[in-house]
């Protein structure tokens, strides 16, 4: 023991009885304040958030469970489900998409033509859109040359887009004196339109 703890510690002894036990009666509510608002108070984080995701688990094995297995095979197949958003944000999303897309892959002249394509097939998206609106198709048709290397990294870009719903077509077609690909597709996305929207190429 130190010559600083052996005085701390004759100083304590020589303290009267009920001084010596609120120096005591201190030290233990420090320390418990001390573990209440860093070691407990990080555990009752962590098992709210255990608790929290053992909960999510459980309900989602319920909702598992009563499933149809071709729900099942296709929530695998086509992962997670997004709402569409408005006509306007969704034709704003898909030209930015493009535009991203041509600037990552170094492509500075390129076409790029967004009609709207009729409303989409009548299926389970259609609740979504409730009575007043429907589910509207809006197409972007894309032209841009790109040398061959290129070509299978930009059409991956495209189908993994987020803010693409689908690839209707793409046409490719070899330019032997300038040694590159030309590409035409056309790109896909959905949104939520009203019912009295008429526009070009619209139904």
């Amino acid at each position: 023991m130190s010559t600083t703890n052996k005085k701390l510690t004759a100083r304590f002894l020589a303290l009267k009885p009920i001084w010596r036990m609120a120096v005591v009666a201190l030290g233990v509510c420090l320390l418990y304040f001390f573990l209440d608002d860093y070691c407990w108070n990080y555990a009752r984080t962590w098992a709210k958030e255990g608790d929290r995701l053992q909960a999510l688990l459980e309900r989602g094995a319920v909702r598992q469970e009563s499933l149809p297995e071709n729900v099942k095979q296709s929530a695998i197949a086509f992962g997670t489900v997004e709402i569409p958003d408005d006509f306007a944000k969704t034709s704003e999303s898909l030209a930015l998409a493009v535009n991203e897309t041509m600037k990552k892959h170094h492509i500075t002249v390129y076409g790029y033509d967004a009609i709207s394509a009729g409303k989409l097939a009548q299926s389970s998206m259609s609740e979504i859109a409730g009575t007043g609106g429907r589910i509207e198709r809006i197409r972007g048709d894309v032209q841009f040359e790109i040398s061959a290397d290129g070509v299978g990294s930009v059409l991956s870009d495209f189908e993994n887009c987020s803010s693409i719903d689908s690839l209707n077509s793409i046409k490719l077609r070899w330019i032997e004196n300038q040694k590159k690909v030309d590409i035409r597709l056309s790109t896909e996305a959905w949104a939520i339109a009203p019912r009295n929207l008429r526009q070009k190429g619209g139904s």
